[in-house]
C-alpha cells in the first residue's frame, strides 16, 4: 500500500497490463481532519471526485460516517476534487489534488494539511473559537439543570423563565418521584407538563425561585435548522454521571428531519441537554446511546409541548420552591474503611430483615465496602497461608482506591419476594416507600424504582417486577428517632402499606456506622439528636 503525501506528491509504480485487459486498483479515501482542540474529526457524506487525466467522466464517492469511502478505478494520473467544502471550527476544507492510482491498492488522506480552508462567514450559525465557547459556556451553564427520576438521572435546560425545562421523555416516564437540581446544594421537585414518547421530549415545570441565578437558554428560530450543515461545530453541556457541568464538543455528521447526528460523546447523565449551535442556540436534545454517534431530536420536536406547557402553567399552581436534600458534599472518610479489609468477619445480620412480602437491606458505607471486598481478601489471606505467612494479606490497590469513592447515606434496598407454588414468581411489586423518625417523614436523598428480574436456573428471565432504593442523610436514623418505622406501599395495594418497625440494634449499627462521616464534619464526636 502507498500513501499520498500531504504537499501532493506523486508517487508512480508501473503496471503491466496484458493486452486487452484494463487493471483496476482497489483505492480507499479517508477524510479526517483536527480540530483546534487536538481532536480527530471524521467528515463523514463528503462527496469526493477522481478524474482521470487521459480524458472520460469523472468518478464520484462518498464517505460515510467514519469519513472512509471505497472505488475501484483503472491505473492513473487522477484529479481529485470536494465539489461541496466540509465545515469545521468556522473554516471550510476542500480538496483539490492530483495523485496517482497504481499497484492493487492506493490510500488517500484528505487532511488540514492538504485542504484549502478558508473562514467561514456563516452568520448566526459559524462555529465558535475556544475562546467564545468558554464565554458562551459561563453565560449558558445555568440553563442546564440535573433532572433526577425513579428510574436514573438525565440533563434537562431552562427554556422559559416561567421554569419550564425540556428533558427526554425516558428519563422522567412513568416516574412519581421528579426532581430538578440546580447545583450542589439546590435541588426542588418538577411536575411533568407535557410530553411526547415517540420524539423523546418532556417539558417539566419547577419553582426558579430556587435558583434565581437560572437562565433561558436561547433555542433556534422556527426554520433556522434549514441552515444547519455537515461539519458544523456543536456543543453540549451536561452532567454526566449526575456530576459537575461540562462542555463537550463535536460536529455535525448527518441532519434531517427526525434527527441531527453527531460525533458529540453523550454520557449517561447528559441524555436530555441541550445541543448547541456555535452560537449558544438550542438545536436538538441529546440523548445518550451505547452507538458510535449521537442521534440528537431537533429542537422542531419540542416547540408544540413547549406551547402546551405554556398554557398549563399560566393556569396552574406553581411547585414548590422548597429545597429537597442533596447529595453529602464530601465522600465518606477512605481512612474509616480501609482498615476493614483486614477483619475477617462481620455481624451483617442488623442489616437484613424482612417486611412483608418483601426483603430488607439497609445499606451503609462500612457494610457496602466490607461485602464488597470480602471474597477477594478472604481468598488473598488463604493464598498467604498457603505462602507459610500469617494470613495477613496486603490489600490490593483497587480495593484500597475504591475506598475513596463512598456516599455518606444510608441506603434503604427494598427487593419483593418469590413463590413457588406452581410457577416460580415474585408475590409482589415495589411502589414506594416511607421512613419515618419517630412521628417525622425522612426525606430521601434519592428515590429510584427500578425494573427486578427473577431468573431459572439456566438464566431465563421467569418473572419481572420493580425493586425500590433510597437514601438518606447521614444524620437522619438515629436511636434518639425514639422509633424508626419503614412503611412499603406495593403494586397490590398501592395505598395500604406494610409497616415494620427497624429493630434497635439496627438503628445503632447505623448510627454508629455513620459516624465518622459526623465527625470528621463537627470536629467532634456527634450525638444523636
Amino acid at each position: 500500500m502507498k500513501r499520498i503525501a500531504p504537499a501532493g506528491l506523486l508517487l508512480v509504480l508501473a503496471a503491466v497490463v496484458a493486452p486487452g485487459q484494463v487493471e483496476t486498483v482497489k483505492v480507499k479515501i479517508r477524510a479526517i481532519l483536527v480540530d483546534r482542540d487536538l481532536n480527530q474529526k471524521p467528515v463523514p457524506f463528503l462527496v469526493v471526485s477522481l478524474k482521470r487525466e487521459e480524458g472520460g467522466a469523472a468518478t464520484e464517492v462518498k464517505t460515510g460516517l467514519d469519513g472512509t469511502a471505497q472505488a475501484q478505478l483503472p491505473a492513473g494520473q487522477y484529479e481529485l476534487s470536494t465539489p461541496k467544502p466540509a465545515e469545521l471550527g468556522g473554516k471550510r476544507f476542500s480538496w483539490s489534488l492530483k495523485v496517482a492510482v497504481a499497484g492493487t491498492e492506493t490510500q488517500i488522506d484528505l487532511t488540514n494539511d492538504n485542504a484549502k480552508a478558508e473562514e467561514d462567514g456563516g452568520g448566526a450559525l459559524r462555529s465558535a473559537a475556544a475562546g467564545d465557547l468558554n464565554e458562551l459556556f459561563e453565560k449558558l451553564k445555568n440553563s442546564v439543570v440535573l433532572v433526577h427520576a425513579e428510574a436514573g438521572d438525565g440533563s434537562g435546560f431552562v427554556v422559559d423563565p416561567a421554569g419550564l425545562v425540556v428533558t427526554n421523555n425516558h428519563v422522567v416516564e412513568s416516574s412519581n418521584y421528579v426532581a430538578v437540581q440546580f447545583d450542589k446544594k439546590r435541588k426542588v421537585r418538577a411536575q411533568v407538563l407535557a410530553t411526547n414518547a415517540e420524539k423523546d421530549v418532556a417539558v417539566l415545570w419547577v419553582n426558579l425561585a430556587a435558583f434565581p441565578e437560572a437562565v433561558t437558554a436561547p433555542i433556534l428560530p422556527p426554520g433556522a435548522a434549514a441552515n444547519l450543515a455537515v461539519g458544523g461545530r456543536v456543543f453540549t453541556i451536561g452532567n454526566p454521571f449526575g456530576r459537575e457541568k461540562v462542555l463537550t464538543t463535536g460536529v455535525i455528521s448527518k441532519v434531517d428531519k427526525n434527527a441531527i447526528t453527531s460525533d458529540i460523546n453523550i454520557n449517561p447523565g447528559n441524555s436530555g441537554g441541550p445541543l448547541f449551535t456555535g452560537n449558544g442556540q438550542v438545536a436538538g436534545i441529546t440523548t445518550a446511546g451505547l452507538r458510535l454517534l449521537a442521534s440528537i431530536v431537533p429542537i422542531d420536536y419540542a416547540r408544540p409541548l413547549i406551547e402546551d406547557a405554556r398554557k398549563k402553567a399560566a393556569v396552574g399552581n406553581a411547585p414548590s420552591a422548597e429545597l429537597l436534600p442533596v447529595e453529602p458534599p464530601d465522600y465518606f472518610p477512605p481512612d474509616a474503611l480501609s482498615p476493614l479489609l483486614q477483619q475477617e468477619k462481620m455481624d451483617t445480620r442488623p442489616y437484613y430483615f424482612d417486611a412483608g412480602e418483601f426483603h430488607v437491606i439497609i445499606i451503609t458505607p462500612p457494610m457496602n465496602y466490607f461485602l464488597r471486598h470480602a471474597e477477594e481478601m478472604a481468598a488473598a489471606r488463604k493464598a498467604a497461608k498457603r505462602a507459610g505467612g500469617t494470613g495477613q494479606a496486603k490489600p490490593p490497590a483497587s480495593a484500597i482506591e475504591d475506598a475513596q469513592d463512598y456516599l455518606a447515606v444510608v441506603g434503604v434496598r427494598v427487593e419483593p419476594k418469590y413463590g413457588a407454588l406452581l410457577r416460580v414468581r415474585f408475590k409482589n411489586g415495589f411502589q414506594r416507600m416511607r421512613l419515618l423518625c419517630g412521628d417525622k417523614e425522612l426525606t430521601p436523598v434519592e428515590q429510584r424504582r427500578t425494573p427486578f428480574e427473577l431468573h431459572n436456573q439456566r438464566g431465563k428471565t421467569v418473572d419481572t417486577t420493580y425493586a425500590g432504593y433510597y437514601s438518606f442523610l447521614p444524620d437522619g436514623v438515629s436511636p434518639q428517632c425514639g422509633s424508626v418505622v419503614l412503611q412499603i406501599f406495593s403494586e397490590k395495594e398501592p395505598d395500604q402499606p406494610v409497616t415494620h418497625t427497624v429493630g434497635p440494634e439496627t438503628v445503632a449499627r447505623v448510627w454508629a456506622d455513620l459516624e465518622p462521616y459526623r465527625r470528621a464534619h463537627s470536629g467532634a464526636e456527634t450525638k444523636p439528636q
